[in-house]
């Protein structure tokens, strides 16, 4: 799951997924799209991250709206685009992470949400208006966000700093796993050699490349994996450390408040995942009143309050589950957004640097 820039004030919340229509697994852990339905536009399909909304609000959205809402699902963006290219099923709404939006502008993909007709975009905290990656808002509206730290059962494993020397330091003490993610693991290495997680300089990135294969040749090193699959390894014990979507340890945590989760003092990422409407949407009208749905305080906290991720609207705050508000890795500081500490990932430049993050992660994961 995962990200951007500008930030000023943010609100707090998370991340899941619901199916409401009968479907059976499609690689990736997807689902197959049922038939479309037009039934006078009252039907709403949306492709959306596995987990990433409570079903109870989408029962709500179909009750007040009298539709029905048929949910797929992805799991990388890379198959979300895929799947909008290759044409079949007609989408209205989608999630995908800031650092797609330009992908899927360039590809056409995208139609304008109109954002004067949305009356609660008002919501949406400062921090996340204008962003780079959408100059006014035209195509996005923020959903849910995500930083990335590290994690550890503290009643197996003390960590004896909150640094990523822990991991890419010369010590081989401990037993870690990286997320199965390039642009997480290659900038968590350049943030602890004190570059961008979205650097295209190629020293820089060699630098970060150097230090990834000492690391990934460690004793210590176990994998790399998803978010809960790390999160149950924790549990188990068989890990001391892991790279994690904060949302997804703090979905345990809540269940075993030995799971602690902490951001690197050097550094980290964080990410956006935002609503778009689909060019080839069979009812706009309708996926506008679900994105302005979604905006309403008690939607956006109770969906947060299901999936364990941040929150960009403002109103939801103060209506988050107390144990999300006590999490410092939930929400991470005003200052740390500002200065960078605490990074969003972009959209690469096209050509070479791609391409250099391309060989580093293809030579990361053939070791």
């Amino acid at each position: 799951m995962k990200r951007l820039l500008m930030l000023a004030l943010l609100g707090l919340s998370a991340c899941h997924r619901i199916e409401t229509s009968d479907t059976a697994a499609e690689g990736q852990g997807a689902t197959t799209p049922a038939p479309v339905e037009r039934n006078g536009g009252r039907v709403l399909r949306i492709i959306m991250w596995s987990d990433y909304i409570d079903p109870e609000v989408v029962k709500q959205f179909e009750k007040r709206e009298n539709a029905r809402v048929i949910l797929d699902t992805f799991e990388s963006n890379e198959y979300m685009l895929a799947k909008l290219q290759g044409g079949g099923a007609s989408y209205d709404l989608a999630t995908p992470s800031n650092y797609f939006i330009q992908v899927m502008v360039r590809a056409k993909l995208l139609q304008p949400l109109e954002a004067q007709k949305l009356s609660n975009f008002g919501n949406i905290g400062a921090g996340f208006l204008n962003p780079n990656f959408d100059p006014s808002n035209v195509y996005t509206v923020p959903y849910q966000y995500a930083a990335t730290g590290l994690a550890y059962n503290s009643g197996r494993f003390t960590p004896s700093s909150e640094s990523w020397k822990l991991i890419f330091g010369d010590t081989d003490t401990v037993r870690f796993s990286l997320l199965d993610d390039p642009r997480e693991v290659i900038g968590a290495a350049l943030k602890y050699l004190g570059y961008s997680v979205n650097s295209s300089d190629v020293a820089q990135l060699r630098e970060a490349r150097d230090l990834l294969r000492r690391t990934v040749s460690k004793r210590g090193f176990e994998s790399f994996s998803g978010g809960p699959e790390v999160r149950n390894k924790l549990l188990a014990g068989t890990l001391d450390l892991g790279q994690i979507y904060v949302g997804d340890l703090l979905q345990g945590a809540a269940e075993d408040p030995n799971l602690k989760v902490y951001l690197p003092s050097e550094g980290t990422t964080i990410s956006t995942d935002t609503l778009v409407l689909l060019r080839g949407s069979p009812n706009p009208a309708l996926a506008r009143k679900f994105v302005n749905f979604v905006l309403e305080g008690e939607v956006s906290a109770a969906i947060s309050n299901y999936t364990y991720y941040g929150n960009p609207n403002t109103a939801a705050a103060p209506l988050l589950d107390p144990f999300l508000r006590s999490q410092k890795a939930f929400n991470p500081s005003q200052d740390d957004l500002k200065s960078g500490k605490v990074e969003f990932i972009n959209e690469l430049q096209a050509g070479n640097t791609t391409r250099l993050y391309d060989r580093i992660w293809t030579d990361l994961k053939a070791r």
